[in-house]
C-alpha cells in the first residue's frame, strides 16, 4: 500500500480538542508492517497545537489533502 502523501507535502487534520483543522508539512512518512496483511502509515509533522509547538504523528486515515 503506497502512502497518500510524501515528505514535503502539506497535510490537514482535524483536532478534536481545539475543534479546528490544522495543517503542516510532512517531515517523515512512517510505516509499520504487521504480517503480510496489515500496514500502518502515519505522517510525522511539527505544528502548533493546543498552544504548544509539538511533533505529531497523523494517521493515514486522518490526513486530508485540503482544509474541508
Amino acid at each position: 500500500m503506497a502512502p497518500k502523501f510524501k515528505i514535503g507535502d502539506t497535510i490537514y487534520w482535524y483536532c478534536n480538542k481545539e475543534q479546528k483543522t490544522h495543517h503542516a508539512n510532512v517531515n517523515f512518512v512512517n510505516y509499520v508492517h504487521i504480517g503480510n496483511f496489515y500496514e500502518d502509515i502515519n505522517y510525522e509533522v511539527e505544528a502548533v497545537c493546543c498552544g504548544e509547538n509539538k511533533t505529531l504523528f497523523i494517521d493515514e486515515f486522518d490526513a486530508m489533502p485540503t482544509d474541508f
